[in-house]
């Protein structure tokens, strides 16, 4: 079996059998990874502290012809507040969730792992639940499945004010045109998603949104994430244990 190197973010790791686990990887070079690593649970096992979710890492792989193989592993990066914040935790779960969703097996996805470095940066420095919801609107924009937030879905006008929205025909919809199933896309809950889109997470400027709006915009995105993936992101039921 071929070996290769590569560093990557651990975002996907679960038990299999007594003393291994499989864990999803995202590299810059490489995209989605999927590997197994043969006695990682043992208490002496080098590869234990290095395979734990959200840490960066450098590991060495056999490639295999359904899943990879982890040969050698080395810490290079871990982010406490992930570790140690329940709330962070769960949070930075359904980012990780949802990048190994939107990550491609062997095709370089260097933008998406810079973004989640920022992202899991940020868990430490910024409400968990702000920092999640604009890293779902971040990745889907970077995967290009993102909605249209600021123009017309229709006409391509820019929106103005309040206007419409609907998932179902691609995003924002002006006054001047009509859509079925339409619902209410206030000017507030446009520009807060305009704020997170935007959002540069080594800058860390503060904001306020009203609750309002943060539900809005919560609820928006968790009904495209079940179209798109036909099922609720298995992260969720974590965050409502919160």
């Amino acid at each position: 079996m071929a070996l290769y190197s590569t560093e990557a973010i651990i975002i996907g790791a679960k038990n299999w059998g007594e003393t291994d686990r499989i864990i999803t990887l995202l590299s810059p070079e490489k995209g989605l990874i999927k590997a197994t690593a043969f006695g990682a649970r043992r208490p002496k096992s080098q590869l234990a502290g290095a395979l734990q979710l959200f840490n960066i890492v450098e590991i060495q792989l056999a490639a295999g012809e359904r899943i990879d193989t982890v040969r050698q592993c080395s810490l290079k990066k871990a982010y406490p507040a992930l570790m140690s914040d329940f709330t962070a935790m769960a949070y930075g779960s359904f980012v990780a969730e949802l990048a190994a969703l939107l990550a491609i097996e062997d095709f370089p996805q260097a933008d998406m792992y810079k973004e989640l470095t920022g992202i899991f940066a940020a868990f430490g420095q910024r409400n968990p639940r702000i920092v999640a919801l604009a890293a779902a609107f971040k990745l889907l924009e970077g995967s290009g499945m993102q909605l249209a937030y600021t123009s017309c879905i229709r006409c391509g006008e820019e929106i103005e004010g309040d206007a419409m929205f609907s998932i179902g025909h691609g995003g924002a919809i002006c006054s001047k045109c009509q859509a079925d199933a339409a619902v209410p896309y206030p000017a507030e809950l446009r520009q807060f998603i305009a704020q997170l889109i935007s959002l540069d997470w080594n800058a860390q400027p503060s904001f306020r949104v009203s609750k309002t709006a943060l539900l809005a915009a919560e609820d928006l995105m968790l009904r495209y994430l079940r179209q798109i993936f036909d099922k609720p992101l298995k992260s969720l039921e974590f965050i409502s244990q919160l």
